[in-house]
């Protein structure tokens, strides 16, 4: 006798009961995966804003412990899109897990791309006994950006080392990452010695005038001359779409001069006002 009976695992029930629970399981996977991937605010308060900048509008602050439904993460501004209840707008990313951090002002939210002026085969103006200008534009730029980080805000150099940068590289950063200000450290030459001495901000564009502004209003304890804001025709502030300046911090053929710009005590004078600038300027 021919047993004509379907097997239990092939009867349309059993396989639609079987759709379902995979269904179920994949569903309910999911949506606990995706809790536990969104990330928790671990600093004590950062701010979510209306735009993905520290100019935006502050929707609210979010708190400790606070969950983040990301919806769109910027690879190069690194802020990012997130849900909170019935709220959406953007906040820093790299201040979600400071675990020290709270939201009292803009600065951390700040993106600041500082350019150490020169490096590798360019050596940048020769001064006094054959010194180097990309020998100090690097410790300048170092110190300003450890100052910043330690306030929490994202800092991007155009280079870290003896390392040749393009000029045309270093604007295309500041771009790409939407910085929020770009300021390229030098040292000046007269081209004869004792000739001029003094620091100068430059400034191309328009909209690097208040950035200019503020940090030399700011520079008012160095030992150098204040040669005050100047019209600066460099390709690093010509090609710069973000608020771009360029400081001369003093003269490498000048003796007055280069005696401060190799200490490092004038550098962290340098770092300090340059940091009291960006910080009135961002707020």
């Amino acid at each position: 006798m021919i047993n004509n009976k379907i097997p239990f695992w092939k009867q349309p029930l059993f396989i639609l009961r079987v759709i379902i629970i995979v269904g179920l399981v994949y569903i309910v996977g999911h949506l606990t995966i995706q809790y536990f991937c969104e990330p928790k605010v671990a600093a004590q308060t950062i701010n979510l804003r209306d735009m993905p900048t520290p100019k935006g509008h502050i929707i609210e602050k979010l708190a400790y412990g606070t969950r983040l439904k990301v919806e769109k993460k910027n690879v190069h501004t690194k802020w990012w899109r997130v849900k909170v209840g019935h709220h959406q707008g953007w906040v820093a990313s790299w201040l979600i897990h400071q675990t020290k951090y709270r939201a009292i002002n803009s600065l951390a939210e700040a993106t600041i791309v500082l350019d150490p002026g020169h490096g590798g085969i360019d050596s940048g103006t020769i001064g006094l006994h054959g010194a180097m200008e990309k020998t100090y534009t690097l410790p300048t730029a170092l110190a300003v950006a450890q100052l910043l980080r330690s306030k929490y805000s994202r800092v991007i150099l155009t280079r870290q080392s003896d390392q040749s940068v393009s000029l045309s590289k270093r604007p295309k950063i500041a771009n790409m990452d939407k910085a929020t200000l770009f300021i390229s450290f030098h040292f000046n030459s007269a081209g004869k010695k004792n000739a001029a001495q003094g620091f100068e901000v430059f400034q191309y564009h328009q909209n690097a005038r208040k950035l200019a502004q503020k940090l030399n209003n700011n520079f008012v304890n160095l030992p150098l001359v204040n040669r005050g804001i100047a019209f600066g025709d460099f390709e690093v502030l010509r090609d710069n779409q973000r608020p771009a300046v360029l400081i001369e911090m003093g003269f490498m053929d000048s003796t007055h001069d280069f005696k401060h710009i190799k200490s490092k005590i004038y550098q962290r004078l340098v770092a300090r006002d340059v940091v009291r600038g960006i910080t009135q300027y961002v707020h």
